[in-house]
């Protein structure tokens, strides 16, 4: 069965925003063993929300659009699917009631326009919106299945999962005969991991994928079975066979991120870590603190970006900033040092560079970067030269220093 995908709003064809509401519906249509077979972004007019779903209707059963269904005049979604499927709009009195508590209990006043959003085309099955005021919409004929949701992310997600799944399920209970697992790794780059597995990934027999997911820092490596149970343990043969061969490399299956891997790993070993940045701006200590129960393991960290404050809280001799700059292996190596000395931690990392796009030098040009970790016994250092694109740098420069952590505590185990 296949699906696709309508984006409805002027703001993202103008590159106002991103339609991340796409990105996540096709991870959660592939999920269920749905092919899609198209994503389109479209403007706010009827015309248009008009001519998508007669395109929609001849290359997938299931349509799911987002967006368009707010209170305000550029909101044409609800009215111009009710005239295409020539259904009259009529007043709900249960969704006024909902909507008249929502804003009650917010001490806001109900208005017109939140009155007209009560006015809901007839026939069509609501599905109940619990973050927010819009429902979403779900229309059946022979063509197949439209589903219009709200366009703010968390609202279609909660619907999606809550009140439109249930009803797919229910009617389709063949959908969901998928089996994927994921590998992820650090440390190498998409056509080096190929090389590596090149005689595994070729004997993978027909009905199994291998798919490469590059980005900054990371290659995941997806493999695939569709609706066929038996082929589930030949999926983990080569995934434990391609895990064998990439050694080191993999640091976690499925959904485990590389900040859950090192607090994994810390915690594991009942270690401490520190950071010390000036490049970065503290991006290193934020990914280390989005994960839940991150004090576990990381204390703290200090963004010391001028020469004045590496010197005063880090106690980098300023013999060391003249002579060799901030970018320097010794400069990081005296901010580990002085990092470790202060936060009284069993790891630490500093990292100190040029992430552009302007302060480069002949000898040290954009994207010059050094990072020193380790603990009082062993450190150790790194140089990298990365590009022009100061944001790229940065998250780079990032996945880079959780991996050399987490390898870190590898090696610490194997001594």
């Amino acid at each position: 069965m296949k699906a696709g995908i309508v984006t409805i709003g002027d703001e993202i064809l103008l590159g106002q925003i991103i339609d991340t509401n796409a990105v996540w519906l096709s991870k959660e249509l592939a999920n269920l063993g749905l092919d899609v077979s198209f994503i389109l972004t479209v403007p706010d007019t009827k015309e248009d929300i008009e001519r998508s779903i007669d395109m929609a209707f001849t290359q997938a059963e299931i349509v799911i659009m987002t967006g368009g269904l707010g209170p305000t005049k550029d909101d044409v979604t609800k009215k111009t699917i009710a005239d295409y499927y020539k259904i009259p709009l009529e007043f709900d009195d249960i969704l006024f009631q909902k909507i008249s508590k929502y804003f009650d209990f917010r001490q806001i006043p109900v208005t017109e326009l939140h009155e007209n959003q009560c006015l809901m085309p007839k026939k069509c099955t609501q599905l109940e919106n619990n973050m927010g005021t819009a429902p979403g919409m779900l229309f059946k004929n022979d063509k197949g299945w439209l589903i219009s949701l709200p366009g703010v992310p968390y609202e279609m997600e909660w619907i999606f999962k809550n009140s439109f799944l249930p009803l797919l399920r229910s009617s389709y209970p063949q959908l969901g005969n998928i089996y994927f697992r994921t590998i992820r790794t650090a440390g190498m780059g998409e056509t080096s991991i190929a090389d590596k597995i090149n005689d595994i990934a070729e004997e993978i027999p027909e009905g199994i994928s291998l798919a490469y997911l590059p980005s900054l820092g990371h290659v995941k490596l997806r493999l695939t079975s569709k609706n066929n149970i038996s082929q589930i343990p030949v999926v983990n043969d080569y995934v434990d066979k391609i895990s064998a061969r990439l050694g080191n490399l993999v640091y976690g299956y499925d959904d485990i991120s590389l900040e859950e891997t090192l607090k994994r790993d810390f915690v594991s070993k009942g270690l401490s870590l520190s950071t010390a940045e000036s490049c970065t701006g503290g991006n290193l200590a934020h990914h280390l603190t989005s994960i839940a129960g991150s004090s576990s393991f990381f204390m703290g960290g200090l963004v010391t970006y001028s020469y004045q404050l590496k010197n005063q809280l880090l106690k980098v001799k300023n013999e060391t900033l003249v002579e060799y700059g901030a970018v320097s292996e010794n400069t990081v190596l005296e901010m580990l040092e002085g990092l470790l000395d202060s936060l009284k931690t069993d790891v630490g990392i500093a990292i100190s560079g040029i992430a552009g796009p302007g302060g480069g030098t002949p000898t040290k040009p954009v994207g010059t970067i050094w990072l020193a970790w380790g603990n009082r016994n062993i450190q150790k250092t790194k140089k990298l030269q990365l590009t022009k694109d100061r944001l790229k740098n940065i998250q780079y420069t990032t996945n880079y220093a959780m991996n050399s952590l987490r390898l870190f505590l590898t090696e610490l185990e194997l001594d």
